[in-house]
This record gives structure tokens, sequence and C-alpha cells, in this order.
């Protein structure tokens, strides 16, 4: 794409942004309002898809600020959850700026290759650092804030669409096809970059998705978590340790029946 109007100079170029909200969490609506607007955005409120399974109305609603923004031609969207939670202002402004600078230039076909921009994100390593801007993801969840290309619409649809298919048919398997856990597969295939060092993270809040109150503002500024690579390290060597006693054991067919052993 090489028209003008999808350079992305500095925030000031984020026109469309869509922050998710249910109707009885008026608590969160201002927050996020006071959030945006510190770092001069003007959004749009999305009515939240409210349904017994909250994940699934989560899913829907990512998907349908997605069809909007698809549907009115945008060259690109920021969508954001209401818990989002700027850590500064300012620092937030001049990082972002800073990446557009370098990574929104649509004329550097190599530093403008990125299908979507993490705001922020609880990120599992392998991870690429780009430069003093942002990493290149393979493993990132939560959807607490993000942009999105016009080019890149239509893959996110279908791959929202078939978690959401997935997720109707096996609620209980969300682990793998809640919206922030199966569009890591699409951070494997393509490029997604998160804001990095961190300037932005989940608040701390009741979540109505998961039914109690949770803090994932510390696990989000750890990009490397080192003990939960530790304890992965530990399990997987287990595994290992556990598969090599069992291939030492003989098989039964090789052990003597009691009978032929009292023949001896």
């Amino acid at each position: 794409m090489s028209s003008s109007s999808t350079f992305i100079h500095s925030i000031s170029d984020i026109k469309h942004c869509l922050y998710i909200n249910l109707e009885s969490r008026r608590d969160r609506k201002e927050h996020i309002e006071e959030q945006l607007t510190g770092i001069g955005i003007s959004p749009i409120r999305f009515n939240a898809i409210k349904l017994k399974n909250g994940r699934i109305g989560c899913s829907m609603s990512h998907l349908k600020c997605l069809q909007i923004a698809k549907q009115n031609n945008w060259p690109n969207v920021m969508i954001c959850e209401d818990d989002l939670k700027i850590l500064n202002y300012q620092a937030f402004i001049s990082h972002i700026n800073k990446f557009f600078s370098i990574h929104g230039n649509s004329d550097n076909s190599i530093k403008n290759n990125w299908n979507v921009l993490l705001l922020a994100g609880n990120n599992v390593p392998p991870y690429q650092k780009i430069d003093d801007t942002c990493i290149q993801v393979s493993h990132c969840q939560t959807t607490t804030g993000y942009i999105v290309k016009q080019s890149y619409y239509d893959i996110l649809i279908s791959n929202i669409k078939m978690g959401v298919e997935h997720l109707m048919k096996t609620p209980d398997q969300h682990i793998v096809y809640a919206i922030d856990k199966f569009w890591i597969k699409l951070q494997k295939q393509h490029t997604w970059y998160m804001l990095a060092p961190v300037v932005a993270v989940q608040r701390e809040d009741y979540s109505d998705i998961e039914e109690r109150k949770t803090n994932y503002e510390n696990i989000m500024k750890d990009l490397d978590k080192p003990h939960l690579m530790h304890q992965q390290h530990h399990i997987q060597q287990t595994q290992k340790n556990n598969a090599s006693l069992l291939s030492a054991i003989p098989s039964l067919s090789t052990i003597p029946s009691m009978s032929m052993m009292l023949k001896k």
C-alpha cells in the first residue's frame, strides 16, 4: 500500500479508536475515556456483547469492531478494552511517536512491514527485539489494546471467527480458542509488534469474564518471564527423564513368567 493515507507519522494519525465496554461498567467507561483522551485519542464506545460465556462475548466484541473498521474502509483501527492503563501519558506519546517515526512510513516496506501493533500484552518468550521502540512477539496474550492495519483486517477477522466457532462447540477449551490464545498462531506466521519497554498494562480490577479480581500488571511488565521459563524447562526435563526411564524398563514380554522361574 503506497497511498499517503496509510502513513502513520504520529499518534495523531490514529483517527479511529473503538473501546469495548459493558453497559454495566460505567466505572470502566470513565476510566478508559480518561486514559485515551490523555494520549490525544478521541475514542468511540462499542457496547460490549454480553453473553453467558464471557469469553465468547469478548471474542465477538473484538470481531465486530474489526468488521466496523472494514465496513468503513478505515486505513487502520485502534481497539482497546476498558481496562487499558497507560503508565505515563507523556512517556506513552513519546514512545509510540518514536515507533511511528521509524515504522509508520509506508515508503519503507522493511520497517513498515508490521501487521498488528500491541499497545500492551502478556508476553512469553521467544521474542525478537527490533529496536528501542518495540519487540516482535510470537506468544503474546491479552487483548488490552492494539492497532491493526487495513491490509490485515480479513486475516484477523477470519482467525477470530474460527476461534468463536470452536468456542461455541467446546466452551471448556477456552485455553486454546479464546481470542488472545487463538491469535497466537498468527503471531508465529506474521509480523506482530509490541511497544517495548512496556508503556501500558491492564489495570487491576474485577473481571466480568473471569468473575474475580485480577491483577496482571507485574506479569505484563515482565517480558522475559524467567520464573515461568525455568518452570517450563523443569517440566520438560522431568518429562524427558521419565521417558528415558520408561525406555530402560524391559517390556513385559521379556520378563520370565513366575511359573518359568519356579521351574528353574
